[in-house]
């Protein structure tokens, strides 16, 4: 059940009650798209995320999955809004992680003509495979965030290292017919002092560059949202940019960060999770 509502600018962000108590967050971006969770917690623990910071205390169940959709949908439906157009599981917890339930939510999500992406570190990577070639989805990003093998450990620290995902990524991808490729993208976190070097920059780029055709695969540069749990801070804007024009240089398609992923309230990274 919802239990209580916060109305930013671009999200709103409610925090959901599940049946043993726990608490977890669902943000509804630009009246029409609703990020969920699929864990109580994440087992991956990026240090710049606050939805790990408490560990992981368990999955969601399927019912748990559709309730935040109808829950919020219903919320919508009251207002006389824009109806619900999409829903994506990117929000606390590693989709992957917790593969079933994850996987029958999308088909119920399809069969009520939703539009359904996901965000994953890419582990496990015989699941990844899955969604690369026959899960249905309109959209699979995958959070990198590093080009060193070093900065990847610290950076996504129970991910697949960079090595395997980009052998798998290298594998499936050319595999995949055009439409497929194309909803298959990177994601690019800038951190402060982290992965922000030209060095580190040009290492993703040597990686990333050969996926897909003609241009490679897409790239979500991300900005970083500041949260409580962590002391990684990211770029400023002309550093932001820099890089931006870095990537896009070297070949690359690169997409900014949309301003519902930069507002503190329910932007990436900021979504809690609290055990019962």
């Amino acid at each position: 059940m919802i239990v209580s509502e916060h109305p930013g600018r671009w999200n709103r962000r409610f925090v959901v009650r599940l049946s043993d108590g726990a608490l977890v967050e669902s943000v509804l971006y630009r009246g029409d798209t609703l990020c969920v969770s699929c864990q109580v917690g994440c087992a991956v623990r990026c240090p710049f995320c606050a939805s790990g910071a408490n560990g992981l205390g368990r999955s969601l169940s399927l019912d748990e999955l559709e309730a935040q959709v109808e829950e919020i949908a219903s919320v919508v439906a009251r207002e006389r809004g824009p109806a619900l157009r999409g829903v994506t599981v990117s929000g606390i917890g590693e989709p992957l992680h917790n593969h079933d339930a994850v996987s029958a939510f999308v088909d119920r999500c399809r069969a009520r003509g939703l539009r359904v992406t996901l965000t994953t570190s890419g582990g496990p990577l015989r699941r990844l495979r899955e969604w690369l070639r026959e899960r249905p989805h309109q959209g699979l990003t995958i959070s990198v965030h590093a080009g060193a093998e070093a900065t990847r450990a610290r950076a996504v620290p129970h991910g697949p290292d960079l090595a395997s995902l980009f052998a798998v990524l290298g594998e499936e991808l050319p595999a995949l017919g055009r439409a497929r490729r194309k909803r298959t993208a990177l994601a690019y976190l800038l951190l402060d002092g982290v992965n922000d070097s030209d060095a580190e920059i040009d290492a993703f780029v040597a990686r990333a560059a050969p996926l897909g055709a003609p241009r490679g695969v897409m790239v979500h540069l991300y900005a970083h949202n500041p949260v409580e749990t962590s002391a990684m801070r990211g770029v400023d804007r002309a550093r932001y940019e820099a890089v931006y024009a870095r990537m896009v240089a070297a070949g690359l398609t690169v997409r900014m960060s949309a301003q519902a992923r930069i507002e503190a309230n329910g932007g990436c990274g900021t979504l809690v999770a609290l055990r019962r």
